[in-house]
């Protein structure tokens, strides 16, 4: 039983923060602003916003959940930003920013 609500709160950040803005028809405001970061910079500033926007996105539509923190994992390879996000009932989320 845990393992399957693991997957489903996995899942649901997956869907919530690669949906971008305004593209539900019936639910615009539904997804976060990472999209926003594609294509940018690597840096300091990229990783407060996505951190921010991951915070604003998850406490709004996931509220079985709060983010403890956010890492980064960079591929040097592809350029792939995977963030790491550590809930804080202990479980990891991984999402790839592409």
């Amino acid at each position: 039983m845990i393992r399957v609500y693991a997957v489903s709160i996995g899942k649901s950040i997956n869907r919530i923060l690669k949906t971008p803005l305004v593209t539900r028809a019936m639910r615009p405001e539904f997804g976060s602003r990472l999209y926003e970061l594609r294509d940018r910079e690597f840096n300091d500033e990229y990783k407060l916003l996505a951190t921010r926007y991951t915070y604003e996105a998850i406490k709004k539509y996931e509220p079985r959940v709060k983010v403890e923190k956010v890492n980064f994992k960079l591929d040097p390879v592809s350029g792939v930003v995977t963030l790491v996000i550590t809930l804080t009932n202990g479980e990891i989320v991984e999402v790839k920013n592409d």
